[in-house]
């Protein structure tokens, strides 16, 4: 529950692991990059790049950069893709926020996701040596941030029993643990 006014598309957004492997449409999946194109970034650099895959062989590529506990329900959602974000550009220059602006990206795609009806789910559970070696992205100049998934939800039904009492939203912190107005000592 919001302590404050918030817009509603922040409160139903949720990360289920029980997805419906109904296809999404080419037009929904620009939707999802249009979304995230228009980040804010430092300097304008956009140094997100996602990479993904809908079905076929190359999908169970992407399925295999999975840790098992991700594997297990993440493969049935119909958009499976990892977020690499651009530290080191071609002329040598580091970009020591490109983590956090791809970050923003991912909550624009999340939030354009969610204002279609669409959930995503986040995960940290990858191989990342994997990530980069499998789909061809430099380890020189891009760091793997995560993999995600898009679709519409399933039922809880569909998950194993483990994970079923799970398939819910959660709460957040308080604001008073996150937000502080002044100097602050934290331990």
């Amino acid at each position: 529950m919001a302590s404050a006014d918030v817009d509603p598309l922040f409160l139903n957004r949720w990360s289920p692991r029980s997805f419906s492997d109904e296809p999404l449409t080419d037009a929904e999946i620009a939707s999802l990059f249009e979304g995230a194109r228009w980040s804010p970034s430092s300097f304008n650099r956009q140094p997100w790049l996602f990479v993904y895959e809908t079905d076929g062989s190359d999908r169970e590529i992407f399925d295999s950069i999975l840790m098992e506990g991700n594997r297990i329900w993440a493969t049935k959602a119909p958009l499976l893709g990892f977020i690499f974000a651009e530290t080191k550009s071609a002329d040598g220059r580091r970009n020591r926020v490109a983590q956090f602006d791809s970050g923003a990206a991912w909550m624009a795609l999340t939030l354009q996701a969610r204002s279609m009806g669409l959930y995503t789910h986040g995960m940290g559970g990858i191989d990342l040596d994997a990530a980069h070696e499998k789909l061809g992205v430099s380890t020189e100049f891009y760091t793997v941030m995560c993999g995600f998934v898009v679709g519409r939800i399933g039922p809880r039904e569909a998950l194993p029993e483990d994970l079923q009492e799970r398939e819910s939203p959660n709460d957040r912190k308080p604001i008073s643990e996150v937000a502080h107005k002044g100097i602050i000592a934290l331990d």
